[in-house]
């Protein structure tokens, strides 16, 4: 029988996914006894230890998290696991309900279906080329927008070899109505082939997050995030899942705790993207270089509204 909460009470299955990823981290963070640790709790340590300095990553989310109140934390966090003390372990069949209430490995039309066994390996590269700024956020007390977004990268291949993601962001930017950044070219922030094109061999889930910097430490934001789509990774690992199954689910577990512990404002809501060999393929048929549709962060007049735009490039 399920822990899981439902109902009026309850919360949508995404806000309880990133119930269970808080309550993992802060088990993490706890250094639970191995003795008390189950198949989860495995999966996600194995993962987060190859992380630098992931514990007190755990420990300053969980922190942050606990200073919310419960209504807060409830709409971010669903009603279950967020509010369970570190002792209480996540049973496979409370993961395995969230995981079929987001819908399993369903394949919707922005989560491309996995390559074709036998397909010609063409080696690609995805980078982050430009944003362009449609609204500044108003007020901007101090001058410019500065804008900035932070990508978080896992394939298949890590998560069965239980590595983490990869995080990184772009440069901060100075930015008002209708500026792009950079003003021309490309960025050429190289987020899948890091040394080189290589080709796609096991599925690539990419998650993007985008803010406006302003108090904010960006490079613990960039720390937190990795952690975060590397303990959501490793949820789908754990029952034998493709790592694009746990996308809805990190992003709204990166969503949950940017709004709620983030210094910088996030802007619009986090996104994804799929990025299988078939789907390159298919992408650079006509060009080798495309430039993919845009990620839109919308967050109104009080965040400002942006586009950020990678191109894909088939090298061979």
């Amino acid at each position: 029988m399920s822990n899981i909460e439902t109902g009026a009470a309850g919360a949508s299955a995404g806000a309880e996914f990133a119930g269970v990823t808080l309550h993992l981290l802060r088990r993490y963070a706890a250094g639970v006894p191995a003795a008390q640790r189950n198949d989860v709790d495995n999966a996600v340590w194995k993962m987060l230890d190859r992380l630098p300095e992931a514990r007190s990553v755990a420990q300053r989310l969980v922190q942050l998290t606990d200073k919310l109140g419960d209504e807060q934390k409830r709409a971010h966090f669903g009603g279950t696991y967020a509010f369970k003390p570190a002792p209480t372990a996540v049973p496979r069949q409370d993961l395995a309900a969230i995981f079929d209430r987001l819908g399993g490995t369903a394949v919707t039309d922005d989560t491309p279906a996995p390559g074709t066994p036998g397909a010609a390996p063409h080696t690609y590269e995805l980078q982050f080329s430009h944003m362009i700024c449609d609204d500044e956020s108003d007020p901007e007390w101090v001058g410019k927008d500065e804008p900035y977004t932070v990508f978080a990268i896992i394939t298949q291949q890590q998560v069965d070899d239980g590595e983490p993601a990869r995080s990184l962001r772009t440069p901060f930017y100075k930015a008002n109505d209708g500026d792009r950044n950079p003003a021309t070219g490309s960025e050429k922030l190289r987020l899948f082939g890091r040394s080189g094109a290589t080709a796609i061999s096991s599925d690539v889930l990419l998650t993007a997050a985008h803010f406006e910097h302003d108090l904010g430490d960006a490079a613990k934001i960039v720390g937190e995030i990795g952690e975060i789509l590397t303990t959501a990774a490793a949820l789908a690992g754990v029952l034998g899942m493709p790592v694009i199954a746990a996308a809805a689910g990190a992003l709204a577990s990166i969503a949950g705790f940017i709004s709620s512990v983030g210094a910088d404002d996030p802007v619009g809501e986090p996104q994804k993207l799929a990025l299988t060999q078939a789907f390159a393929d298919s992408k650079t048929q006509n060009s080798s270089l495309v430039t993919l549709p845009a990620m839109k962060f919308d967050g109104g007049d009080k965040n400002g509204v942006y586009r950020v735009f990678l191109t894909l490039r088939r090298a061979s």
